[in-house]
C-alpha cells in the first residue's frame, strides 16, 4: 500500500480555509477559525499535510497540557526554543511573528482548559498570528459558552463523513486497485463516515488479494469485513 495523502472534499475545504487565515486579508477582521468533526474523520491528517507543505505550525495533542506548555510548543515550532518563562516564549512568539506571520494549528483543542484556549485568544489579539482550532464536537459547546471566543471565530468547518467516492479514490491511489460500486458501499457501511476502519478493511483487503493473486471483488469484501 502506497503512503499516500488522499484529496476528498473534505481537504480541499480545510486547505481553503487555512490559505484564508494565512492570508494577510485576514488582519481585517478576526484570524481564528475551528474546525470540528468526530473522530476518525481526517482532521488531524489534512493538519499534518498542510504543515508539511507550507511554513504553517502544527501542534500535536499532549496528555497534560498547562497554559505554560502550550506557549512553549508554539516557541519550538516557530523557532526551535522552549524557554522556560512564559513571558520569554511570547517575546519569541511575538518576534517570529512580526517576521513572518505563520498560521498555527492546535489539535485536540476540545480538550483544552478554557483559561488555554483564553489564552490563545489573548495571543491571537496581541500578535494577529491566525489560529485554527481542530477538536470534537464538544469545541463548539466550549467556544459558545464565551461570547469572548466565539465573536471572534471568522469560519468554521465541520469534517462531512468518508463517501463512497472518498474510498473509491483511496483504493486508486493507495493500491492502484480499481474498487466496485458494490464494494465500495460495503466499505463506506463497514466504517460509518470515519477513515480508521477503511483504512483497517483497506490492509487486509491488500492482504487478500495477495493471497489470491485475484483483483477486489464485492465477495472478496465481504469476506474481509465479515471476518475483519
Amino acid at each position: 500500500m502506497n503512503d499516500t495523502f488522499v484529496t476528498t472534499p473534505n481537504t480541499l475545504k480545510f486547505e481553503e480555509l487555512c490559505s484564508e487565515l494565512a492570508d494577510r486579508s485576514s488582519l481585517i477582521g478576526p484570524s481564528l477559525a475551528m474546525v470540528t468533526g468526530p473522530a476518525g474523520r481526517g482532521k488531524t491528517e489534512a493538519a499534518k499535510h498542510h504543515a508539511t507543505q507550507t511554513d504553517a505550525v502544527y501542534i500535536p495533542p499532549l496528555n497534560t497540557r498547562t497554559p505554560a506548555m502550550v506557549l512553549r510548543e508554539i516557541a519550538f515550532e516557530l523557532a526551535k526554543v522552549r524557554p522556560t518563562r512564559s513571558d520569554t516564549c511570547l517575546a519569541v512568539i511575538g518576534d517570529e511573528m512580526a517576521k513572518d506571520r505563520r498560521l498555527i494549528i492546535i489539535d485536540e483543542a476540545d480538550l483544552l482548559a478554557m483559561n488555554i484556549l483564553e489564552m490563545l485568544r489573548n495571543l491571537n489579539e496581541r500578535f494577529s498570528c491566525p489560529i485554527l482550532l481542530i477538536g470534537e464536537d464538544e469545541l463548539k459547546g466550549k467556544i459558545a459558552s464565551r461570547r469572548r471566543l466565539a465573536s471572534r471565530i471568522r469560519r468554521k468547518m465541520e469534517f462531512a463523513p468518508v463517501t463512497q467516492q472518498d474510498i473509491a479514490f483511496f483504493f486508486k491511489q493507495s493500491l492502484g486497485a480499481r474498487l466496485p460500486q458494490d464494494a465500495s458501499l460495503l466499505i463506506q457501511q463497514h466504517g460509518r463516515g470515519d477513515w480508521r476502519p477503511v483504512l483497517t478493511a483497506a490492509i487486509a483487503i491488500e492482504r487478500a488479494m495477495k493471497a489470491s493473486d485475484a483483483e477486489i471483488t464485492e465477495e472478496l469484501v465481504k469476506n474481509v469485513l465479515k471476518n475483519s
